[in-house]
């Protein structure tokens, strides 16, 4: 036997194992196996060779905090806040921040003007001048008066005492959108989405020729324009409503305001026609609007007023007639209003006559009026700056413009309806944005 033949089979075996592609697959996978083998070497050879283990204690320990204080800033800003039932004006100073010594000084001092504060009602809005220290600096606020209007009471403290603001009066005109899509009940829901009653008022009326805005159902929409009011910054009351759309069981309706001079105004469809009949003729045949509807600066007071109705421009004893039929529910000498006739025309509608010379023959509380039927003659009397007559419109209450919610709509003329075109055109663009977009629009200011 040769056993040289013998000694090369090892070397052969080597070279095939090394040669062949599998080899090193299988020497690869071995390799965890011998890594696991040595941890499992040294784990228990360092079982061996563990420290004596560390005593633990826990020690608890009362640490004083820094003192840490607030800085002051002497910013001057404003903050609104509303009356609410049970409140004092001290209570509502008091959740704006203003320190305890500066409500005794404004209520308790010798500050005639801030007697006034007083008389806010429960939802009445309270705007607050002040800084972080709590120090008052100035208010503003809506008063009514004895005529049911609403006059701008602005102060300041000036030398040590509340005077009223030496600022000019004179406010700003915002637009303001509101969206909505009804669930169940128009009127509640315009309210919650914090429309103003006046707005939502002229929004019954626009279309009430048409049908009426409770017959609204779930899926129906309407989208708002309208203007708000601002003074120093802050909303104080609303204006015209300017634009609206509604989507009624499938069928579009809108409205826009066109403003025929720069005291009145009506609304029209897309095509400039009259929305709203109105009644059948004026209170004051011929006469013009001399003041309209809306905030003014009020002749005689030089304060801010909310005028609550518009002013015809007529000499004294010109006659005033009845623009619709209706039952009148006053007649009488009234201080700031002079002599005052009212008429209710429906469940929700009435009109207003002030500053009259005197009454018509036969008119007195209860009376059965015709449209055209002479109610009283223009005068000055009460708190007037001379002959006028001051007329209102009122729905469910509430002072709404009656150029755009119960007098005659005129037509428009071929140079309106080109002025008309240009600003339904921009208006339309508002509204069919909100149109456009999937949800409600509680503001956009």
């Amino acid at each position: 036997m040769d056993y040289r033949k013998l000694l090369h089979i090892p070397q052969k075996c080597a070279n095939r194992l090394i040669n062949h592609h599998l080899s090193w697959l299988g020497a690869a996978a071995c390799l965890p196996l011998l890594g696991t083998a040595t941890a499992f070497a040294v784990a228990n050879g360092a079982e061996e060779t563990l420290p004596p283990p560390i005593l633990q204690q826990q020690v608890v320990e009362r640490l004083a905090l820094p003192e840490f204080r607030f800085v002051d800033s002497q910013t001057r800003y404003w903050r609104d806040e509303s009356v609410k039932r049970g409140d004092t004006i001290a209570r509502v100073l008091n959740r704006v921040g203003i320190r305890a010594n500066e409500v005794r000084a404004l209520l308790y001092g010798d500050n005639a003007q801030a007697k006034n504060l007083l008389k806010l009602k429960v939802g009445a809005t309270l705007s607050v001048q002040t800084n972080d220290a709590g120090e008052l600096f100035g208010l503003r606020f809506l008063q009514d008066d004895d005529n049911g209007e609403q006059n701008l009471v602005a102060l300041e403290q000036r030398d040590g005492k509340w005077q009223a603001s030496a600022d000019p009066v004179a406010t700003d005109s915002m637009e303001t959108v509101r969206s909505l899509t009804i669930k169940r009940n128009a009127a509640s829901e315009l309210a919650a989405a914090r429309v103003p009653a006046d707005i939502r008022n002229q929004l019954a009326e626009v279309f009430s020729d048409q049908f009426e805005l409770s017959s609204l159902k779930a899926g129906d929409s309407i989208n708002l324009v309208y203007e708000t009011m601002v003074y120093a910054g802050t909303p104080i009351a609303s204006g015209n409503l300017l634009a609206v759309s509604i989507q009624r069981a499938g069928q579009l309706y809108q409205a826009f305001y066109f403003a025929h001079d720069s005291e009145s105004g009506a609304f029209y469809d897309a095509a400039g026609k009259p929305v709203k009949k109105g009644f059948s003729r004026q209170p004051v045949a011929g006469a013009r609007i001399s003041s309209g509807f809306g905030l003014r600066k009020h002749p005689i007071l030089r304060t801010l007023r909310m005028h609550s109705g518009i002013d015809y421009a007529a000499s004294a004893g010109t006659p005033i007639v009845a623009p619709a039929d209706g039952e009148l529910v006053k007649a009488q000498r009234e201080s700031g209003y002079g002599n005052v006739a009212m008429i209710r025309h429906n469940g929700r509608l009435t009109t207003l006559y002030a500053h009259m010379s005197a009454f018509g023959k036969g008119m007195k509380s209860g009376a059965k009026v015709k449209a055209g039927d002479i109610i009283g003659y223009v005068g000055s009397t009460g708190r007037s700056t001379g002959a006028h007559l001051h007329f209102e419109v009122r729905i469910n209450d509430q002072p709404v413009d009656p150029a755009t919610n119960a007098l005659p709509t005129p037509g428009l003329s071929q140079t309106q309806l080109a002025q008309f075109g240009a600003k339904r055109v921009a208006l339309s663009a508002k509204l069919n944005l909100l149109q456009s977009i999937p949800a409600n629009v509680a503001m956009i200011d």
